[in-house]
């Protein structure tokens, strides 16, 4: 018994060492080595075959930036006349669809639902648009001008079905450790892309093939993330291109952000046991990626604590005692960071940490409601 409690400790660490240390340094590494290979320069060049681009958004009470956001897509440096936005209002109850209609731009179309839910809002988006190619996004982004060309640019690829674009956040006020931790995520799509595993999508800047695009489910969760998925699981490739940008400010604090995390494990629980074939028809980088940085992190909660239950469990060992004692001293400490973050100013050594804990206190909350089939009700927006 005890010489398999140490294995399935032993194993625990392990496998979290690996997701959130030693896979992220080889894919890092991986992401330099190859890009000292890539000359190709990051121009939207002109061109006079530009296919037709339609941008669709799903808004839920987004008064506050529906007119910055859809003046930003009508200016962006790419034909006028093969360019149309798509607003979908989730049952807003704000002026967010009288406020886009005072545009008063033919470019847009304005489409006014009931609360129904946003993949029902994308469904049907995506059903009323024309356009060869779909480019999603969110309400509260903006695109660098160039951002749709370069977005376009990789479908000159007939292989590619999706492209995502590189999502930047910026902290509204001091240090922010989602932002930092987005920072890696940005690396490792990247290093993840050029190997053919790249992950999903980014919801807040992406584009695809209309025709490869399939009804999502109503109570569909992380709509970006299956719409991606199903493409590689199609047999199309996934791309991921820096030069597409787009910036969006964080939530405003902590406490919006686990909210927020806790819908977002909620849905990758979902995806993961509703889409076998995202692990079974995808390529092989796909499975490797999709294990390596999502399903492990998914799980992390569930293996720190077996790895502390197993510890406990061998208190009678010296070795593992102590190590029982370090892990409860280190979530007390971390804990007790997270408790006074809004009283006093932590030192950056706790920072990551408490977000650390924050994250997969997120995870295992979502996991326990995926269970029990609390699903966190309608989607809402963030404060920012």
């Amino acid at each position: 018994m005890s010489a398999a409690l140490e294995f399935a400790f032993w194993l625990s660490v392990a496998l979290v060492a690996y997701t959130y240390a030693v896979y992220p340094a080889v894919m890092l590494a991986l992401r330099a080595v190859t890009a000292r290979a890539d000359t190709k320069p990051a121009v939207a060049e002109a061109r006079r075959d530009w296919p037709a681009v339609d941008v669709v958004i799903a808004a839920y009470n987004e008064e506050a930036h529906v007119i910055e956001r859809l003046t930003n897509l009508l200016g962006q440096r790419y034909p006028s006349d093969r360019l149309r936005v798509l607003l979908g209002s989730d049952g807003s109850s704000d002026a967010t669809v009288a406020r886009a209609r005072a545009l008063g731009s033919d470019r847009i179309e304005i489409h006014s639902f009931g609360r129904r839910g946003k993949a029902s809002v994308l469904n049907d988006l995506i059903a009323a648009a024309h356009a060869p190619v779909i480019v999603l996004s969110d309400a509260n982004t903006s695109f660098d001008p160039d951002a749709i060309a370069h977005l376009v640019r990789a479908f000159d690829e007939p292989t590619v079905g999706a492209v995502v674009g590189e999502l930047r956040l910026t902290a509204a006020t001091g240090d922010n450790q989602d932002s930092a931790y987005w920072s890696l995520e940005r690396r490792l799509k990247e290093a993840e892309s050029r190997i053919g595993g790249l992950l999903g999508a980014n919801g807040a800047i992406y584009a695809l093939r209309r025709e490869l695009y399939e009804p999502l489910p109503a109570d569909t969760i992380i709509d970006d993330f299956v719409i991606g998925m199903r493409i590689s699981a199609g047999g199309h490739r996934v791309v991921y291109t820096p030069a597409a940008l787009a910036i969006e400010e964080t939530p405003a604090g902590m406490d919006s952000e686990f909210r927020r995390r806790i819908r977002i494990g909620i849905g990758n629980y979902q995806a993961l046991f509703r889409y076998p074939q995202f692990l079974t028809k995808t390529s092989w980088g796909t499975r490797f990626t999709y294990v390596s940085h999502k399903i492990l992190r998914w799980f992390t909660p569930h293996l720190l604590i077996l790895a502390l239950l197993c510890s406990a469990a061998l208190w009678g060992s010296p070795v593992y005692r102590t190590l029982c004692v370090l892990q409860l001293a280190g979530y007390a400490l971390v804990l007790t960071a997270f408790t006074v973050r809004d009283r006093v100013e932590l030192p950056r050594i706790l920072r990551l940490p408490v977000f650390l804990l924050a994250l997969n206190a997120a995870f295992a909350t979502a996991f326990w409601r995926y269970l029990t089939g609390v699903q966190g009700g309608a989607w809402t927006r963030s404060a920012r």
